[in-house]
């Protein structure tokens, strides 16, 4: 279940006649319905015991009892016994819980979903009506509410062969008496920002399915830099598009209760007893991200010397989710996985769902009491210098455009890293680097903008400032642009040059450019919404252009006899 974000999120938003849908249904026990994944791959069955201990808190719960093959047919998960079967049926049935079976595609021998056994029967019509039956008859044996589909890694091409198996597969199984729902890989537009979420038409399959569940999580990703697994608010920009183009009531919200240990670019799913077993071990205080996710982060060395990042949700963040559900009228949360979670996650929930108004029941401290303390993040903390990218702060991401022409590369060496600009000079031409959303607002007044830049000739010239994220509201719908002339503060030259620019220098007003209608776009730039470190060259005679930055950094206050303005007016 987990999904692979490209990290600019590029979309608009849609005002929707569904968003004010019954928020109640058959068997939903409260105002945010409770789905999710009971696994039966996970050490000592602990999904299957969770699911029997809270089903009275469940309404719905998906059983992960099949998978696509090789072969393009469904075939069972091995460790879902008959007997196992029939205890998570036996719970379900006494405590009025949904029962759907789910069908998925993750092939153990590569760690990650198999698109290639999926596209076996997208084009094949007598593969792909077979595995239809084949699924309808795992139904019917087992006499439960619905079929749940869960194929990842598809590619963009197979969007319409997807679409019409989906609605093949419901008109079958609708025959057969049963429902038919998804799991999809989220995005907050009809495009996407990658073949995955690219691959799903959602209106064409919210058109007919029972329910959906866009898979709000894995922001951040194994193979990303280190960082939050989701946030309340990319999860209501998520639903909200799909809710534009579907009944809200139909519509679940993906809930991650896992994390990620990172080292580097490479991490390992954790829940959370290994989260609190890693803050004991290394007694380290968790630090509350409050510009943007509310997740937990813990930064520690093992016996090795290997730097860890790793995030986690609580029942803060939990609090946070269901206040979306309960202000959009979404059906619920779709939680992956029971039995990754801690207890203290459904006594939260017994309160959330206790009054169908939005709570503020969990504080936001740490919780953890019993170790030294943490230094709190964001907008509740005394402000410090931000690292935006430094030896021991990776970008999320980088990218240069025009695509072919220009590049940019993340350099590491000997405890150093540096950005590698090379962009197209006789061309409009730029550059992004990606800082895990930051809520700059404080700052803005007596901060600064400081960083190491050199040129490889010197002489270039590029614009320097910030992106922001777009969000929910009206003033919101652009990723504007808020810049000022890189040489207005400093010359370039071979040689690595320290350069402070002050915030209060950043134009309030940001603008968008849109290439398909040649229009321009402004807007308050928002500086609680950071998402980017940014430059722009414009067309000039010499086709080389290629800058290097190091040490980027934001902070609270700056000397001013360290502004170096050239004369020229910012």
């Amino acid at each position: 279940m987990k999904i692979k974000l490209l990290v600019l999120l590029v979309g608009s938003f849609f005002l929707s006649p569904y968003l004010h849908a019954q928020t109640t249904g058959p068997g939903k026990k409260g105002p945010v319905g409770i789905s999710g994944w009971v696994t039966f791959w996970d050490e000592g069955h602990k999904s299957a015991a969770s699911f029997e201990k809270h089903a009275d808190q469940i309404d719905r719960a998906y059983f992960e009892w099949a998978k696509c093959g090789p072969d393009g047919l469904p075939m069972p998960v091995t460790e879902a016994t008959e007997e196992l079967k029939a205890k998570v049926m036996e719970v379900a049935a006494q405590n009025k819980v949904e029962a759907w079976f789910m069908t998925g595609n993750y092939d153990v021998s590569i760690k990650t979903h198999n698109g290639t056994w999926i596209e076996k029967f997208l084009y094949d019509d007598a593969l792909r009506a077979k595995h239809i039956q084949m699924l309808v008859a795992i139904a019917g044996k087992y006499q439960v509410k619905g079929i749940q589909i869960d194929y990842e890694n598809i590619k963009a091409a197979d969007k319409d062969a997807f679409s019409r198996f989906m609605q093949e597969l419901h008109v079958a199984a609708k025959a057969g008496g049963f429902e038919t729902g998804i799991a999809l890989p989220a995005k907050v537009d009809a495009k996407g920002t990658w073949d995955d979420p690219q691959s799903r038409d959602y209106p064409a399959i919210g058109g007919t399915v029972d329910e959906l569940v866009p898979m709000t999580y894995d922001y951040h990703w194994t193979t990303s830099a280190a960082g939050n697994i989701t946030s309340p608010e990319w999860s209501e920009m998520c639903g909200k598009y799909a809710a534009s183009v579907m009944p809200a009531d139909k519509v679940e919200v993906g809930y991650p209760v896992y994390g990620y240990d990172w080292v580097g670019m490479n991490g390992n799913t954790i829940v959370w007893s290994q989260f609190t077993d890693l803050v004991h071990k290394y007694q380290v205080a968790p630090v509350r991200d409050t510009d943007y996710s509310q997740e937990l982060k813990i930064d520690y060395a093992d016996a090795s010397g290997a730097k860890h990042e790793a995030w986690m949700s609580d029942s803060y963040c939990l609090e946070a989710q269901c206040n979306v559900v309960k202000r959009n009228h979404f059906y619920g949360l779709g939680v992956w996985y029971f039995g990754a979670e801690d207890e203290s996650f459904w006594s939260t929930l017994k309160q959330v769902n206790a009054s169908p108004e939005e709570t503020h029941l969990v504080s936001a401290d740490t919780g953890f009491g019993d170790v030294p303390a943490g230094t709190a993040s964001g907008k509740d903390a005394g402000l410090t210098a931000k690292d935006l990218m430094t030896p021991a702060v990776a970008p999320d991401y980088t990218y240069a455009y025009p695509d072919g022409k220009s590049k940019v590369s993340v350099v590491e060496d000997k405890n150093n890293r540096w950005i590698d600009v090379a962009l197209e000079g006789n061309d409009w031409s730029g550059f992004g680097v990606g800082l895990s959303r930051k809520d700059l607002t404080a700052y803005v007044s007596k901060g600064a903008l400081q960083f190491y830049v050199r040129g490889a000739r010197g002489g270039e010239t590029s614009t320097v400032g910030f992106i922001m994220d777009k969000g929910p509201g009206a003033d919101e719908k652009y990723s504007l642009v808020t810049e000022v002339p890189l040489e207005h503060y400093v010359k370039t030259t071979g040689h690595w040059q320290w350069v402070t620019i002050p915030l209060s220098d950043f134009p309030a007003q940001g603008y968008h450019f849109d290439a398909a209608t040649q229009s321009r776009e402004t807007g308050p730039f928002k500086w609680g919404r950071v998402l980017e470190f940014t430059g722009n060259h414009t067309p000039t005679s010499d086709p080389n252009c290629e800058l290097f930055f190091s040490a980027i950094r934001i902070v609270p206050v700056y000397d001013p006899r360290n502004v170096k303005k050239t004369g020229a007016k910012p």
